[in-house]
């Protein structure tokens, strides 16, 4: 790596999900050799976000152990059910909110591609994603939005709360639903999809959103990018995912790199020298 390079954040990694041995990963995995791998390529910081309450602790644990991994704090919508048993869910976020390395509230958001919109389990999911944005705004935190086959579902609730800031995480419109959700504000945040060949509506949307309301993430270990699609994602294939999108702007991957490293530091409030180590 030149000396100069700018440094890489992967702004939406499941690291307890790699340490755990969960979707294809080792089991006995060290997530020090995973960080470290992740650093030797440029990729220096990683958000880590929660998707259930039973691993709170855990993700927060994960953000301990490294100096440069950070938390989110949230329920995904596919883990919604949850909170029907346990006492309280609502301070269970709220408790861990104030932690020093959490730095956004999330997963949430709508998932209608498992659960029909009609569904009791999407009425759930609608009233816990509406909850926590208003946690997120009363803690002064973005969060993190997981949108997918629910855009209408997902702009009407994030209507009821219009100072929200946060991401539109794993996009997965086209250049229509970008301008949609950017007009709210939020930043559009791209994985490891948009360097799939067919994948041509992201590739528009990807040469429509200026740099400045862009983020790069893996969602690991989910969605590795092309060259290594098919195996366990890692953070360090956050660059791929830089390298595409450059190249589909016709810019160099490292001003693309630097800009976003700058607005996720903006949007987490995480003061670091961004300068290559």
């Amino acid at each position: 790596m030149s000396a100069t390079a700018p440094l890489i954040m992967d702004t939406h990694c499941h690291l307890d999900y790699i340490g755990a041995g969960i979707f294809g990963h080792d089991p006995d995995l060290d997530l020090a050799d995973v960080v470290a791998r992740a650093q030797a390529r440029g990729v220096g910081l990683i958000l880590n976000p929660a998707v259930n309450i039973a691993d709170f602790d855990r993700v927060l644990a994960t953000a301990e152990r490294f100096e440069h991994v950070y938390a989110a704090i949230g329920v995904h919508p596919c883990e919604v059910e949850e909170t029907k048993t346990v006492d309280d869910w609502q301070h269970e976020i709220r408790s861990r909110l104030n932690h020093p390395k959490v730095k956004a509230l999330g997963e949430t958001g709508l998932d209608y591609y498992h659960q029909a919109a009609d569904s009791d389990h999407a009425t759930l999911q609608r009233d816990c994603f509406d909850i926590q944005l208003a946690m997120a705004v009363d803690h002064d935190l973005p969060i993190i939005i997981h949108n997918r086959e629910a855009h209408d579902d997902t702009e009407a609730i994030m209507k009821n709360h219009p100072t929200a800031q946060g991401i539109m995480h794993c996009f997965g419109g086209g250049p229509a639903e970008a301008e949609r959700f950017m007009n709210r504000g939020f930043f559009i945040s791209f994985a490891g999809n948009v360097t799939f060949k067919k994948a041509k509506e992201l590739h528009e949307a990807a040469k429509i959103v200026p740099l400045e309301r862009m983020l790069i993430e893996t969602d690991s270990p989910f969605l590795s990018p092309v060259p290594e699609r098919g195996r366990p994602n890692e953070p360090y294939r956050t660059r791929f995912v830089a390298e595409l999108i450059a190249e589909l702007k016709g810019i160099p991957v490292e001003e693309l790199i630097e800009q976003t490293t700058q607005n996720a530091l903006e949007l987490f409030k995480i003061k670091i020298d961004t300068s290559s180590r």
